[in-house]
Order: C-alpha cells, then sequence, then structure tokens
C-alpha cells in the first residue's frame, strides 16, 4: 500500500545524517538507497514485476587545509568521498560487461 511506502520512507528519512558543513547548512553526511518493487497482475493472469531504485548520495567534498577541521569531520569526510569513489567502480564494473571485473560485487 502507498501508506506503507510513505511510512518506510520517513522511518529512512529519520537515520539519516545531516548537519551543517562550510558549503551547505544542511548536508547529506550519509548515502541512502530507496528500492521499490512493484508487482501487478495483468487482466491476463500474468504478473509483471519492476524495480526502482533511488539513490541519494552524500556529497563530495575537496578537503580544504585551511579549513579549521576537527579529526571526527575530517574522518567523515575522507569516508564519503572513499565510499563514492568506490561505487564508481562497482558501476562502471557492472556496466562494463567485464564478468571477472563484475564478480567480486
Amino acid at each position: 500500500k502507498f501508506e506503507d511506502c510513505m511510512e518506510l520512507l520517513k522511518k529512512g528519512v529519520k537515520n539519516r545524517t545531516i548537519r551543517q558543513t562550510s558549503m551547505n547548512a544542511k548536508s547529506s553526511r550519509s548515502h541512502t538507497i530507496f528500492q521499490l518493487l512493484i508487482e501487478i497482475q495483468s487482466s491476463d493472469g500474468t504478473f509483471l514485476k519492476g524495480r526502482l531504485n533511488l539513490c541519494d548520495l552524500a556529497g563530495s567534498e575537496k578537503i580544504n587545509k585551511k579549513e579549521a577541521m576537527g579529526e571526527d569531520q575530517l574522518k567523515e569526510l575522507k569516508n564519503i568521498n572513499l565510499s563514492l569513489t568506490t561505487l564508481g567502480k562497482v558501476i562502471y564494473a557492472l556496466s562494463s560487461g567485464d564478468k571477472k571485473a563484475a564478480g567480486a560485487f
């Protein structure tokens, strides 16, 4: 039901990490993936299935050595940048058709 989907979406939003950075007043500091699986039965009795993936990725930011930054913030920034780089490698491997590279994921 639609209401169930909205409740799950609200729950996910509450679990996100958002905080102020030098670039944004409200910056997403976490990745969110929402996967919606849809199944309908057509008039002839066959089932049609679909999948919609929505991704909201934490922003990539450059490390500004002049900016005062705490150790926790620096660690968070490095982790976000590393996870975005890794995601790029996964997408490339899966889309390249190289079964050996894609097999790792």
